[in-house]
Protein backbone atom coordinates (compact mmCIF):
# COMPACT_ATOMS: atom_id res chain seq x y z
CA UNK A 1 0.00 0.00 0.00
CA UNK A 2 1.29 3.36 -1.02
CA UNK A 3 0.49 6.67 0.53
CA UNK A 4 -0.67 8.53 -2.06
CA UNK A 5 -2.78 12.22 -3.20
CA UNK A 6 -6.10 12.02 -5.57
CA UNK A 7 -7.46 14.73 -6.88
CA UNK A 8 -10.35 15.46 -9.01
CA UNK A 9 -10.16 18.38 -11.29
CA UNK A 10 -13.43 20.02 -11.43
CA UNK A 11 -15.62 21.83 -14.61
CA UNK A 12 -18.56 22.55 -11.97
CA UNK A 13 -19.67 23.52 -8.92
CA UNK A 14 -20.28 20.37 -6.88
CA UNK A 15 -23.65 19.31 -4.78
CA UNK A 16 -23.25 17.85 -1.80
CA UNK A 17 -25.99 16.73 0.95
CA UNK A 18 -23.65 17.13 3.88
CA UNK A 19 -20.93 14.43 4.97
CA UNK A 20 -17.48 14.35 4.56
CA UNK A 21 -17.24 12.50 1.56
CA UNK A 22 -14.53 10.27 2.09
CA UNK A 23 -12.64 8.83 -1.10
CA UNK A 24 -13.55 5.52 0.79
CA UNK A 25 -16.86 6.07 0.51
CA UNK A 26 -17.03 6.96 -3.45
CA UNK A 27 -15.02 3.79 -4.14
CA UNK A 28 -17.09 1.28 -2.15
CA UNK A 29 -20.07 3.16 -3.99
CA UNK A 30 -18.42 2.87 -7.18
CA UNK A 31 -17.82 -0.92 -6.02
CA UNK A 32 -21.53 -1.48 -5.18
CA UNK A 33 -22.72 -0.34 -8.44
CA UNK A 34 -21.20 -3.58 -9.67
CA UNK A 35 -21.07 -6.25 -6.79
CA UNK A 36 -24.70 -5.42 -5.75
CA UNK A 37 -23.42 -6.62 -2.06
CA UNK A 38 -22.56 -4.12 0.34
CA UNK A 39 -19.82 -5.96 2.38
CA UNK A 40 -18.58 -6.91 -0.64
CA UNK A 41 -18.73 -3.91 -1.97
CA UNK A 42 -16.47 -2.62 1.33
CA UNK A 43 -14.10 -5.86 1.18
CA UNK A 44 -12.99 -4.94 -1.76
CA UNK A 45 -11.97 -1.13 -1.49
CA UNK A 46 -8.67 -1.03 -2.29
CA UNK A 47 -7.38 1.20 0.60
CA UNK A 48 -5.78 0.24 3.80
CA UNK A 49 -7.90 -0.16 6.94
CA UNK A 50 -7.48 -0.83 10.43
CA UNK A 51 -10.50 -2.58 12.05
CA UNK A 52 -13.10 -1.24 9.76
CA UNK A 53 -10.96 2.63 9.92
CA UNK A 54 -9.82 3.67 6.58
CA UNK A 55 -6.85 5.39 5.74
CA UNK A 56 -8.50 7.85 3.30
CA UNK A 57 -9.49 11.86 4.14
CA UNK A 58 -12.43 13.31 3.57
CA UNK A 59 -13.24 15.80 0.34
CA UNK A 60 -10.64 18.74 0.78
CA UNK A 61 -11.10 21.81 -0.73
CA UNK A 62 -10.96 25.65 -1.38
CA UNK A 63 -14.41 26.38 -2.48
CA UNK A 64 -16.98 29.51 -2.18
CA UNK A 65 -20.18 28.15 -0.07
CA UNK A 66 -23.83 29.04 -1.30
CA UNK A 67 -27.01 26.76 -1.01
CA UNK A 68 -28.98 25.50 -3.77
CA UNK A 69 -32.89 24.51 -4.20
CA UNK A 70 -34.28 21.98 -6.77
CA UNK A 71 -37.81 21.88 -7.31
CA UNK A 72 -39.19 18.86 -7.44
CA UNK A 73 -42.85 18.63 -9.20
CA UNK A 74 -45.05 15.94 -6.49
CA UNK A 75 -48.64 15.62 -7.42
CA UNK A 76 -49.66 12.63 -4.81
CA UNK A 77 -53.39 12.81 -4.91
CA UNK A 78 -53.24 12.37 -8.65
CA UNK A 79 -50.12 9.58 -8.41
CA UNK A 80 -51.37 8.32 -4.90
CA UNK A 81 -54.81 7.26 -3.35
CA UNK A 82 -55.66 10.17 -1.39
CA UNK A 83 -56.96 7.88 1.27
CA UNK A 84 -53.62 6.88 2.24
CA UNK A 85 -52.60 10.39 2.84
CA UNK A 86 -52.94 12.21 6.16
CA UNK A 87 -56.00 14.70 5.84
CA UNK A 88 -56.23 17.80 7.84
CA UNK A 89 -58.85 18.49 10.73
CA UNK A 90 -61.53 19.27 7.93
CA UNK A 91 -60.80 16.00 6.30
CA UNK A 92 -59.08 17.61 3.52
CA UNK A 93 -55.95 16.74 1.95
CA UNK A 94 -53.69 19.38 3.76
CA UNK A 95 -52.24 22.15 1.20
CA UNK A 96 -48.84 20.92 0.75
CA UNK A 97 -51.05 18.08 -0.79
CA UNK A 98 -53.09 20.08 -2.90
CA UNK A 99 -52.93 20.26 -7.17
CA UNK A 100 -52.41 23.80 -6.72
CA UNK A 101 -49.59 23.46 -4.99
CA UNK A 102 -47.63 20.60 -6.23
CA UNK A 103 -43.95 21.49 -5.44
CA UNK A 104 -41.54 20.35 -2.77
CA UNK A 105 -38.33 22.25 -2.87
CA UNK A 106 -34.77 20.45 -2.18
CA UNK A 107 -31.55 22.79 -0.38
CA UNK A 108 -28.18 21.46 -0.72
CA UNK A 109 -24.54 23.03 -0.65
CA UNK A 110 -23.03 24.22 -3.62
CA UNK A 111 -19.14 24.60 -3.52
CA UNK A 112 -17.27 25.94 -6.09
CA UNK A 113 -13.65 24.59 -6.27
CA UNK A 114 -10.88 24.11 -8.98
CA UNK A 115 -10.26 20.65 -7.37
CA UNK A 116 -10.84 18.48 -4.64
CA UNK A 117 -8.31 16.45 -2.88
CA UNK A 118 -8.25 13.51 -1.07
CA UNK A 119 -4.97 11.49 0.71
CA UNK A 120 -4.73 7.95 1.19
CA UNK A 121 -2.83 4.70 1.92
CA UNK A 122 -3.54 1.96 -1.22
CA UNK A 123 -2.97 0.69 -4.47
CA UNK A 124 -2.91 3.53 -6.66
CA UNK A 125 -2.96 1.67 -9.43
CA UNK A 126 -6.39 0.25 -8.64
CA UNK A 127 -7.48 3.64 -7.63
CA UNK A 128 -6.98 5.29 -10.56
CA UNK A 129 -8.95 2.48 -12.70
CA UNK A 130 -12.02 2.93 -10.15
CA UNK A 131 -11.62 6.49 -10.39
CA UNK A 132 -10.71 7.56 -13.98
CA UNK A 133 -13.94 6.84 -15.48
CA UNK A 134 -15.40 8.98 -13.09
CA UNK A 135 -17.28 11.88 -14.75
CA UNK A 136 -19.33 13.70 -12.35
CA UNK A 137 -19.28 13.36 -8.55
CA UNK A 138 -21.62 14.50 -5.30
CA UNK A 139 -25.28 15.36 -6.16
CA UNK A 140 -27.45 16.36 -8.68
CA UNK A 141 -24.60 14.72 -10.98
CA UNK A 142 -27.08 14.71 -13.90
CA UNK A 143 -27.97 18.22 -13.85
CA UNK A 144 -24.53 18.95 -14.61
CA UNK A 145 -23.02 19.77 -11.08
CA UNK A 146 -20.04 17.74 -10.32
CA UNK A 147 -18.48 17.44 -13.33
CA UNK A 148 -15.03 16.20 -13.58
CA UNK A 149 -12.22 17.39 -16.09
CA UNK A 150 -9.96 14.61 -15.30
CA UNK A 151 -8.06 12.62 -11.76
CA UNK A 152 -4.65 13.17 -10.77
CA UNK A 153 -2.77 10.90 -8.10
CA UNK A 154 0.89 11.18 -6.95
CA UNK A 155 2.48 9.81 -4.33
CA UNK A 156 2.14 11.59 -1.03
CA UNK A 157 3.41 11.45 2.69
CA UNK A 158 0.21 11.80 4.55
CA UNK A 159 -1.52 8.35 5.71
CA UNK A 160 -5.20 9.97 4.88
CA UNK A 161 -6.11 10.06 8.65
CA UNK A 162 -4.16 12.67 10.44
CA UNK A 163 -2.74 16.01 8.53
CA UNK A 164 0.83 17.62 8.61
CA UNK A 165 0.17 19.49 11.83
CA UNK A 166 -2.25 16.28 13.74
CA UNK A 167 -5.57 17.16 12.87
CA UNK A 168 -8.33 14.92 11.57
CA UNK A 169 -8.40 14.49 7.39
CA UNK A 170 -11.52 12.02 8.40
CA UNK A 171 -13.83 11.16 11.01
CA UNK A 172 -11.87 9.64 13.91
CA UNK A 173 -13.36 7.65 16.89
CA UNK A 174 -12.08 9.47 20.38
CA UNK A 175 -10.15 6.25 21.43
CA UNK A 176 -8.23 5.49 18.02
CA UNK A 177 -6.99 9.30 17.69
CA UNK A 178 -3.26 9.67 18.35
CA UNK A 179 -3.03 13.81 16.74
CA UNK A 180 -4.27 16.77 18.14
CA UNK A 181 -6.96 16.58 20.29
CA UNK A 182 -7.46 19.96 20.75
CA UNK A 183 -10.00 19.96 17.90
CA UNK A 184 -13.69 19.20 18.41
CA UNK A 185 -15.77 16.64 18.81
CA UNK A 186 -18.51 15.34 16.77
CA UNK A 187 -21.03 13.09 16.38
CA UNK A 188 -20.02 11.41 12.99
CA UNK A 189 -20.27 7.87 11.74
CA UNK A 190 -16.04 7.01 11.20
CA UNK A 191 -16.58 3.45 8.77
CA UNK A 192 -19.62 2.81 6.08
CA UNK A 193 -21.88 1.63 5.61
CA UNK A 194 -22.13 5.96 6.77
CA UNK A 195 -25.51 6.44 6.59
CA UNK A 196 -25.89 3.32 9.47
CA UNK A 197 -26.35 5.19 12.62
CA UNK A 198 -24.44 2.07 14.24
CA UNK A 199 -21.44 3.51 12.81
CA UNK A 200 -21.77 6.63 14.60
CA UNK A 201 -19.77 7.82 17.55
CA UNK A 202 -17.49 10.63 19.03
CA UNK A 203 -15.39 11.31 16.90
CA UNK A 204 -12.15 14.20 16.48
CA UNK A 205 -13.41 15.51 12.45
CA UNK A 206 -12.27 17.78 9.87
CA UNK A 207 -13.46 21.19 10.54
Amino acid sequence: MDRIKVTAHLLAPLVTGGGYMTLDGLLAALLFDRLQDVDAAHAAVPIRQTDGLFHASAAIMEATRERVAFIAALRPDHGIDPDLILKNKHGQLHRKFDTSLTNVMNSYALLTAPTVTWYAEGDPERIRQLVEPIEFIGKRRASGFGRVARWDIEPDDLDGIEGPFGEPLRPVPVDRFSGDKSHPVVDAAWRPAYWNPLHRTACYAPT
